[in-house]
């Protein structure tokens, strides 16, 4: 039995059901075929020309990713900007895209429970939807995480607060999610990991003793890119469906 895209969006809608997707969100098949054969599946963080041209080099006719193309409306598919240029090239080239946004955001595989993986947290728990928490396997000082972080996570991380405060727990929500770090503070973190800090929620943390880390929207979501192709690849192996899955290597702005 051949494994079509729409194969492949069912064991996604599993994973991260499309209704829990924020509204303004677009997620889901965007490119191609449903019913188009799939032996090969690429997993990226996002949909870029160098990822289009990663799946062509594997021989993939699925790229799954975690930021959707046509994300706002177009009025014209034209190779005259970066979107309509992909799109082109992926028409041309037979490419299919699924992408799983907000809707992957609120589950175990997301940035934010990849990152505290990748961290070693312990005692990890969702604590709202975008929100999660755990805590280190000893406190520890704010510069010492800082580094641990960055380390992790192979991505620059800058600090706001206090270099000597003391965490022992932490709360991440990856992307563009900084407002969430008086509800982290609530729950009885002493600092939030996220990809996006703005200057008025930096100084009002660090006034109230609260540390953030801006890891970077890419670096804080490109974690849960290996997770999310294990998770595709072990779904596949148990109905014994000779389908290979890659996690992308394009990392668009380096590492530390």
């Amino acid at each position: 039995m051949s494994v079509t895209v729409k194969m492949i969006e069912a064991m996604l809608e599993e994973l991260a059901p499309v209704e829990t997707a924020e509204s303004y969100d677009n997620v889901g098949a965007l490119v191609g075929r449903r019913d188009a054969e799939v032996n090969r599946i690429l997993v990226a963080l996002d949909c870029t020309l160098d990822v289009v041209q990663e799946a062509k080099d594997l021989g993939a006719e699925l790229i799954v990713s975690h930021h959707p193309l046509l994300f706002h409306a177009r009025k014209n598919l034209l190779e005259e900007d970066a979107e309509g240029k992909i799109l082109c090239e992926m028409v041309r080239s037979h490419l299919s895209l699924i992408s799983a946004h907000t809707n992957l955001d609120q589950t175990d595989l997301s940035g934010s429970a990849s990152c505290a993986k990748l961290l070693h947290l312990q005692n990890i728990r969702k604590a709202s939807d975008y929100l999660f928490l755990g805590e280190l396997e000893k406190p520890m000082k704010a510069i010492e995480l800082e580094s641990r972080i960055t380390q992790a996570l192979s991505f620059p991380v800058r600090r706001y607060g206090s270099e000597s405060a003391l965490i022992a727990t932490l709360a991440i929500a990856g992307g563009a999610d900084d407002g969430d770090w008086t509800a982290a503070q609530a729950l009885g973190a002493q600092a939030l990991l996220t990809g996006e800090v703005r200057h008025h929620n930096a100084l009002a943390a660090s006034m109230s003793d609260f540390v953030l880390f801006d890891g970077g929207h890419y670096g804080t979501e490109a974690p849960l890119v290996p997770f999310l192709a294990e998770y595709l690849q072990k779904r596949l192996n148990d109905v014994q469906y000779n389908v290979r899955v890659y996690p992308s290597q394009y990392a668009p702005f380096g590492s530390v």
